[in-house]
């Protein structure tokens, strides 16, 4: 067994230790000559899973990153064929011939300048060298570590791309909510059947478990689950067909997307936390600091080796945002956030070690809210106004309202959202938010959802949450049309080995096991959010697209507030309807615009 296996990494890293043994599978493309000299002035590298994207229109990039929710392919991959291709090759592209001369022409004069900024690029420094960067750099070296001012370090933003990491490091990535926006290879929409380059599913291995005797059994359980996923995607593809059979109203396309979609929506309950993901970020110089801060001293050698990675880029490309990394300032900070995590764990076993689980009630749980959400909600409303006197009269007068007067306040502020329509439906409502007011009431949830609904309900940034370590004690769940599928032995066979694998490695690993939890594993946390969120959050998660698991603890949530405070979410359009194939409207809708626009 190797050193590094011994449970010493059960909390916190060793000093000076080899943070390679933690890297997930990762194999560089291959790219010919004239393909790296058109990726080099635009990716920070071409060879390594951590990359800056720059020198590109904010469009560009952000068009880039939106690839990863769906794409089978890489970020650099994508952009040669999206971005460079048409310009330098366009006789081969599928519309040349029918182009007039002069448009012929002009693409090709297009050709050249592309090439010519290319060699630029390419040469004598590029664009750093014409802007004298070094000023730029000298600039915030002066202020954020010599006079200490953070704030301008948030002036600055990064691109940033992470190939080839596991579920467990996204939700710890994207836990912060603050300062950087986060986009991920969805699980619902794109397959994970395909095999990496060296045969094995695209999984993670954790580092404090190779060489293990633990590695074994995991690897059998995983390759079980991802072998059973890539077995039924097309045998469970012909079931939903005939279980929603094409409508008159779908066009073949639209009919074979939904039906596609519902099953890696269904199927992705048997893939793992270890999954294999890509994620792209956007977030100014202070947040990306903060972030490899905060996953330094993780207790997991993954998350450690990704912040090394990130510093470690970072450097070459915005040394001066991350130069506190290595401070004492930021070693301190990366202390406490190792220290404070061990005081949660020690306080939680000193409390509730050996406690018997209570049974969840349901799937949402209104546990806490604030009881004058409404009065406050007016009083802040009112507030703003020209002609309100100051904050406690207002109050003042709010409270001395009857319950009627204050009802009729509200159907004022909701009918602004739909003038003159007095049953609006949610699409028409959803973009306009409700006022800021609306902050000053808070509700607490306990939620439980399966894994996989977890990362959708994850995503939300304007709410507190906190979850548990991801975990099988509360057992697993499926959609309904799993489990009357033929397939559903098979399924069950599989989730039913996940168990006893995460019990194993969880006696000597803790964290590690959360590797092993499949999707279809239902997990706990709670939020805490304003009414105005839970608009937001009632209006968006209910939508026909959405999956139905989340959509039904949605529900539940709008329903629980909405009867605490009946006239604050009198103007919430939730849809209570139930929609089990999720993305038939949706690719019906698509469909129909794309022939609108001849595309």
């Amino acid at each position: 067994m190797p050193e590094f296996a011994a449970h010493s990494f059960r909390r916190e890293e060793v000093e000076g230790e080899n943070l390679e043994q933690f890297a997930p599978p990762y194999t560089s493309e291959k790219f010919t000559p004239e393909e790296v000299r058109y990726l080099n002035p635009f990716f920070s590298n071409i060879d390594q899973s951590v990359f800056v994207v720059q020198h590109l229109p904010e469009e560009v990039i952000g068009a880039l990153s939106a690839k990863y929710s769906r794409a089978t392919e890489s970020m650099r991959r994508t952009f040669l064929k999206e971005y460079v291709e048409p310009i330098v090759h366009p006789e081969s592209q599928k519309n040349w011939s029918s182009l007039s001369h002069k448009e012929q022409q002009e693409t090709l004069l297009s050709r050249q300048k592309f090439v010519e900024l290319i060699n630029f690029l390419n040469t004598n420094g590029g664009i750093d060298y014409i802007v004298n960067i070094q000023r730029g750099r000298n600039f915030f070296n002066k202020w954020l570590v010599d006079f200490g001012d953070d704030s301008i370090s948030e002036l600055g933003g990064i691109h940033l791309c992470i190939e080839g990491l596991s579920n467990v490091a996204t939700k710890e990535i994207e836990d912060q909510r603050i300062g950087i926006s986060p986009i991920e290879k969805s699980s619902r929409y794109v397959s994970f059947a395909d095999k990496l380059p060296d045969g094995n599913y695209k999984y993670v291995v954790p580092g404090e478990i190779k060489g293990t005797v633990y590695e074994r059994s995991y690897r059998a359980m995983t390759d079980i689950l991802f072998g059973t996923y890539a077995r039924l995607v097309e045998p469970y593809f012909n079931y939903i067909k005939d279980v929603f059979p094409k409508g008159d109203d779908e066009s073949d396309a639209s009919f074979e997307k939904s039906r596609r979609a519902k099953v890696f929506d269904d199927l992705r309950d048997l893939l793992t936390f270890s999954t294999l993901t890509n994620i792209g970020l956007y977030g100014n110089g202070r947040s990306y600091e903060y972030l490899i801060n905060r996953i330094a001293r993780h207790p997991l050698g993954e998350l450690r080796y990704w912040g090394s990675k990130i510093a470690s880029e970072l450097q070459r490309v915005t040394p001066s945002f991350i130069r506190r990394v290595d401070t004492p300032m930021g070693k301190e900070l990366q202390e406490y956030k190792k220290d404070i995590r061990r005081l949660r764990d020690e306080i939680s076993d000193e409390k509730f070690k050996g406690v018997v689980e209570m049974e969840r009630g349901g799937w949402s749980k209104l546990i806490d809210y604030t009881k004058t959400g409404e009065v406050d909600v007016l009083t802040a409303f009112i507030f703003g106004g020209g002609s309100s006197p100051n904050y406690s009269e207002v109050r003042a007068r709010v409270v001395g309202m009857s319950k009627d007067e204050r009802r009729k306040i509200f159907e004022r502020i909701f009918e602004q959202r739909s003038p003159g329509n007095n049953n609006p439906k949610r699409e028409d409502v959803r973009f306009k938010r409700v006022p800021r007011a609306f902050e000053n009431s808070r509700y607490t949830f306990a939620l439980w959802a399966r894994g996989g609904d977890y990362r959708d309900l994850h995503r939300h940034r304007l709410l507190t949450q906190e979850r548990q370590p991801f975990t099988t004690k509360w057992g697993y769940d499926v959609e309904k049309e799993v489990l009357a599928s033929p397939f559903v032995n098979e399924i069950e066979i599989a989730l039913k080995l996940v168990s006893p694998v995460y019990e194993l490695i969880h006696k000597e690993f803790p964290e590690v096991a959360q590797y092993t939890v499949a999707f279809a594993y239902i997990q706990h946390w709670y939020v805490n959010l304003t009414a105005r969120e839970m608009y937001y959050m009632g209006e968006l998660r209910t939508g026909p697209q959405g999956r139905s698991h989340y959509r039904h603890i949605v529900q539940e949530m709008a329903t629980q507030a909405s009867a605490v405070h009946p006239d604050l979410f009198a103007g919430m359009k939730v849809d209570m309807n139930d929609y089990s194939l999720a993305r038939r409207e949706s690719e019906k809708w698509t469909d129909k615009k794309r022939k609108e626009l001849g595309v």
